[in-house]
């Protein structure tokens, strides 16, 4: 399978429209709407943005997800997150949107980085399979992780990539 990953951030008049990997949202300068928030990979990021940005209220629910005894139901929709207005203690010089911005890149890259661990930690045995005894099948083995291992690459330059265009456009704004 063949699967071509878009990473964009396009800045608009009132929002900024994040594509980034699986974290997909609409950062304004009071709130993120993101999609698809239960995904098992968004998680780690809406964690991180409740960490970071705590809110004096729990977040409105939007779309298809629930929330229900202090746990949030379904896999499809939207969630408002707290604006920077009802964020207590927050002491960071960046406006809003970018410390969302950083807080995704972040996720991101940890996601990333526990994908290329657990393809090195994978790998070992395949090579010492192949080093034992050189066959068609622990060829196609190590094919495979080299295919994996190239596709995993190139979402890591896109991502790279992204940031460091980013930190040139909004470092002298901001640093």
């Amino acid at each position: 399978m063949f699967c071509i990953l878009f990473i964009f951030i396009a800045a608009r008049e009132k929002a900024m429209v994040v594509n980034l990997e699986f974290i997909k949202a609409i950062v304004t300068a009071e709130a993120v709407l993101l999609l698809d928030p239960l995904r098992q990979e968004v998680l780690p990021f809406v964690e991180q943005l409740r960490q970071q940005l705590p809110g004096k209220s729990q977040p409105k629910l939007l779309g298809a997800v629930e929330e229900h005894e202090g746990e949030m139901q379904g896999s499809n929709g939207g969630q408002w997150l707290p604006t920077p207005e009802t964020a207590e203690g927050l002491q960071s010089e960046l406006p809003f949107e970018f410390q969302v911005l950083e807080i995704a890149l972040e996720a991101v890259c940890t996601y990333l980085d526990s994908n290329v661990a657990d393809l090195e930690r994978g790998a070992y045995p395949v090579l010492d399979e192949l080093a034992r005894n050189v066959s068609t099948k622990n060829l196609e083995h190590v094919r495979s992780l080299k295919s994996n291992l190239t596709r995993l690459l190139a979402r890591v330059q896109k991502v790279c990539y992204m940031s460091s265009t980013m930190w040139l456009f909004f470092g002298g704004c901001y640093g």
